[in-house]
């Protein structure tokens, strides 16, 4: 059966509820009728990582539903139906189709920092891993569930990925400067915030979700920003309206919080990202050695 056809049999099957019968209306749209409602439908080899996918967005869309379970706008789109095929080999997805914007006006810009505050401020979790397993193997992470958000994000994130690029590529140098993060950054930066972080579900960037600190989600989204380019500051002075900066040193762990994007890249990519991430790297311990001499 092709894709376009194991599609509409699972949409009818699924999806009776929104329409009688679906119109293909290009790329993985789905205009459902009589109702005239715009579906989103994939099927697709990748399997863990659709489920995961799924799993996410009704985290994430639970997070910022109301006490009727039906939000008014929120960031992601609802999830219909999704599974696995008959003989196990692909999955499907079906959520409400989005047409997104190639950018935000200063309105949309505010409007979309408050609501992933709120998504923050409301999805609550008692502990801290990723929820979604990317596709291919050099995107999978360490995603042991820990109690304690130091620990994860010096074990779990950091640490997991300096190792492996060492054993991609052998790094003395970033293995050394990994380890003095662990005795002179991590004690100023993480520690005097343990038991104090309430684990908040995470939006990642539409492809994962997790719970973790709300800083390495929506503040450091400034990682992603410095790198390629992202939101104005209309954005995260909105978000802080509803989920003010944890201080002290914020402005440092959004640094932190940037050095992962630069690690996960320079995994994936090599090129210039293991640069910006010892510049990081040694920005931070250069900082926490003179916070810690003027005590």
């Amino acid at each position: 059966m092709s894709s376009g056809a194991a599609l509409d049999s699972i949409l009818r099957r699924e999806c009776s509820h929104i329409g009688k019968s679906f119109e293909h209306s290009g790329a993985s749209r789905f205009i459902a009728r009589p109702s005239g409602r715009s579906l989103f439908a994939k099927l697709d080899d990748h399997v863990e990582q659709t489920l995961g996918e799924a799993h996410s967005l009704i985290a994430m869309h639970k997070a910022q539903s109301g006490s009727s379970g039906e939000p008014a706008a929120t960031l992601s789109p609802q999830v219909h139906a999704f599974g696995k095929t008959q003989d196990g080999n692909r999955a499907y997805l079906v959520t409400d189709y989005l047409d997104l914007k190639p950018s935000l006006g200063r309105d949309a810009q505010k409007a979309l920092g408050r609501r992933l505050a709120e998504m923050h401020k409301h999805g609550r979790a008692t502990g801290m891993l990723t929820r979604l397993i990317l596709g291919t193997p050099s995107q999978r992470q360490d995603n042991t569930w820990e109690a304690s958000w130091p620990t994860f994000w010096a074990e779990r994130r950091i640490g997991d990925l300096v190792n492996r690029i060492h054993a991609s590529h052998p790094d003395p140098q970033l293995r050394k400067l990994e380890e003095q993060m662990r005795d002179r950054v991590y004690p100023v930066l993480l520690a005097p915030l343990e038991g104090k972080i309430k684990p908040c579900i995470l939006h990642g960037d539409l492809c994962s979700s997790y719970y973790g600190h709300n800083e390495a989600d929506g503040p450091a989204r400034l990682g992603i920003m410095h790198m390629f380019g992202g939101f104005t500051q209309d954005f995260f002075d909105a978000y802080h309206e509803v989920m003010p900066k944890t201080e002290p040193y914020y402005d440092q762990r959004v640094r932190l919080y940037e050095l992962y994007h630069h690690l996960n890249h320079t995994l994936m990519f090599q090129g210039g990202y293991r640069s910006g991430a010892v510049a990081i790297m040694k920005s931070l311990i250069d900082f926490c050695d003179g916070k810690s001499s003027a005590e």
